[in-house]
């Protein structure tokens, strides 16, 4: 009986070992195709994105005089904001345009907005190196690079971190000649001011075209609310220096408008919001880019309360704020941003009293905005 039963026990264990053998067995394969043989017959990530790009860009025709690849001049462009503009909604359909490489945050390294003179020359260079697909000065933005918004935002990396590890995907020089094979080349940056950006403007070779994305400051304090990279910096989470730079945006402005009038534009995310369709198609008409055609991506309704959402690719309504934001931080924003709001079309709260039909009015007329509904 103890004879029979140890033979029982000797088999069982004998099956466990040959279960455990086959299941090492079958990861070493696993590993050995995901990690050796895959890569193996991948193409390697700079001939992936060149096929992907002419297939993608194939009704455009031509587009080699804007490679730099291929010794051409890419369109580039720029969109100035802050922190919280909203912004987020565009940079997502401009990242995923055909042709379109983008930028996202290029001087998140930073950390805060850019105000001492050595950093903002620096700073200066490292975007007209990117701009020219040289990633040489912008090591350290790199380092910040490999979180969930930068993978989806930036250049080809929703697509490239997906099918490569992240030594490849991350890689600088990879990095550079992929973005060397596109035609259309964008920028979004938030920390560093309209009146150090403007200088660009001057700069022959690169051609470039500056977008000013406002916003009502309570939309920007609202979104900038609970957010973790926000918390805990005052220049963040108080208006008095999103105001200031508002207001000195405004003078400006009007001067690059009078300078630039073909390569400087200003739109207030209000208007954006409230026709995305349009709006989107002027945004792409006067950076000089093609566009899909927006009728599937964005069908809006109004309501009593603003846009409501019937798409996932759609923007924050414009008076969110008045949902989320407490009175009291309503009266200490405007408090704040008088200035600034009154320069920029928005007007206080305090309106809603004075309005005959009960309604409010957040926006004030005003002449010098790329609206979206000219034609």
């Amino acid at each position: 009986m103890l004879r029979l039963q140890f033979m029982i026990s000797l088999n069982m264990v004998n099956r466990g070992t040959k279960f455990t053998g086959v299941c090492i067995a079958i990861y070493l394969i696993y590993a050995l195709f995901v990690f050796v043989i895959l890569p193996m017959l991948m193409p390697n990530p700079v001939a992936m994105s060149r096929s992907m790009l002419a297939q993608q860009t194939r009704h455009l025709g031509d587009l080699s005089k804007y490679s730099l690849e291929t010794g051409g001049k890419p369109v580039r462009s720029m969109l100035v904001s802050f922190r919280g503009s909203g912004a987020l909604k565009l940079l997502d359909y401009l990242t995923r345009q055909p042709g379109n490489y983008h930028h996202f945050s290029p001087l998140i390294a930073y950390r805060n907005r850019i105000t001492q003179k050595s950093r903002i020359e620096r700073a200066l260079n490292e975007l007209v190196s990117l701009y020219n697909c040289d990633y040489n000065n912008s090591l350290p933005m790199l380092r910040w690079m490999k979180t969930p918004s930068f993978k989806n935002f930036y250049g080809m990396q929703w697509k490239t971190c997906v099918a490569y590890t992240s030594e490849v995907c991350w890689n600088p020089e990879i990095m550079a000649n992929i973005c060397r094979i596109f035609p259309f080349i964008n920028m979004s940056v938030y920390n560093l001011g309209l009146k150090y950006l403007s200088v660009l403007l001057r700069r022959k070779d690169l051609n470039l075209r500056i977008l000013l994305l406002i916003r009502d400051p309570r939309g920007t304090m609202a979104s900038r609310s609970n957010r973790a990279w926000c918390s805990g910096k005052p220049e963040c989470s108080q208006p008095n220096d999103l105001c200031a730079s508002m207001v000195d945006d405004y003078s400006i402005a009007e001067q690059l408008l009078h300078d630039y009038p073909d390569r400087f534009s200003i739109i207030r995310y209000e208007e954006l919001a409230m026709d995305p369709s349009s709006g989107l198609k002027k945004i792409f008409d006067f950076y000089g880019l093609p566009m899909k055609t927006t009728e599937d991506k964005f069908k809006l309704k109004l309501s009593s309360v603003g846009l409501e959402k019937t798409n996932s690719l759609l923007f924050e309504r414009p008076m969110e704020w008045m949902d989320t934001l407490l009175p009291q931080d309503v009266e200490k924003i405007e408090n704040v941003c008088e200035e600034a709001m009154n320069l920029w079309g928005y007007n206080p709260i305090a309106q809603i009293a004075n309005s005959s039909s009960g309604t409010f009015v957040a926006l004030k007329t005003m002449p010098i905005f790329l609206k979206p509904n000219l034609k």
